[in-house]
């Protein structure tokens, strides 16, 4: 055997660890008994497509499905809003070493909670430019600091003009002063963070990129989570319920002339 293929069936073997240790999640595991559900039984989550372990092209698109069940109802029949159901993908340089991914244990912190249950998403994107700027682009606007992250939990509560143009934001008085500080918190601490990006919805399609040169080891993890929201401002929520898989990364052979067959790790815009 050569030594180009003792390192291929090497990695391929580490790889095979991490998707064995992902599928292991409970997260990813249907009811443990038939019949109905318990009331203090986590949302079920489960990813239709991508394929836990699956391979794909940088730079190409891999689309997702996603399908949530919670207390007898499901996304699959609309009977839970597809806009509760969050996906964050995050972009991991060494795959195989990520045996138990942090990005996957994490909790959904409360500001981002907020942000996905209020109307925040009607106006801004997380890093795209949408009728407001991006939580992405007023992270990189302001300086990091307590201050900061007061003055924009007030303008979040009673609104401004000014800052981004001629165009207004209306007050949001339904979202406490705690709440308003956790969005304000995530928005500073998180927003800006260049290996995530977060997406809604249970369906769609997402573009296998790297926030620079990706290596042989490189790929993605894809984290659905659904947490039902709160009946009241302010109420405790409900248990959430989350899915993993991983996606390992590859180059493409590209034709003559095209940009990535000069620049072999050109990423264009969309």
């Amino acid at each position: 055997m050569t030594m180009t293929g003792m390192r291929t069936g090497a990695a391929a073997a580490a790889f095979a660890a991490v998707t064995l240790a992902l599928t292991a999640r409970p997260v990813d595991a249907g009811p443990a008994a038939a019949g109905s559900p318990r009331k203090d039984a986590p949302p079920v989550v489960t990813f239709i497509a991508p394929r836990n372990g699956s391979l794909h092209g940088w730079d190409s698109w891999v689309n997702y499905q996603v399908v949530v069940s919670y207390r007898g109802k499901s996304t699959r029949y609309r009977e839970i809003p597809a806009k509760h159901v969050l996906l964050r993908v995050a972009y991991v340089a060494d795959l195989p070493a990520a045996r138990k991914p942090a990005v996957a244990a994490v909790p959904v912190p409360a500001g981002l909670l907020d942000i996905v249950d209020s109307n925040c998403l009607g106006c801004h994107d997380f890093k795209g430019k949408a009728m407001g700027p991006s939580f992405a682009a007023i992270a990189a606007h302001y300086p990091d600091s307590r201050t900061t992250v007061d003055r924009l939990a007030r303008h979040i509560r009673k609104g401004f003009t000014g800052v981004w143009g001629q165009e207004s934001m209306p007050p949001h008085r339904q979202l406490t002063r705690a709440q308003a500080q956790a969005i304000a918190l995530w928005i500073m601490k998180a927003a800006a963070d260049p290996n995530v990006s977060y997406h809604v919805g249970t369906e769609g399609a997402i573009r296998m990129r790297a926030p620079g040169t990706p290596g042989a080891r490189a790929g993605l993890i894809f984290t659905a989570s659904y947490t039902s929201p709160a009946t009241a401002a302010g109420s405790r929520r409900a248990p959430d319920g989350a899915a993993t898989v991983a996606l390992r990364g590859q180059w493409q052979p590209a034709p003559i002339g095209s940009p990535r067959f000069c620049c072999p790790f050109f990423s264009g815009d969309d």
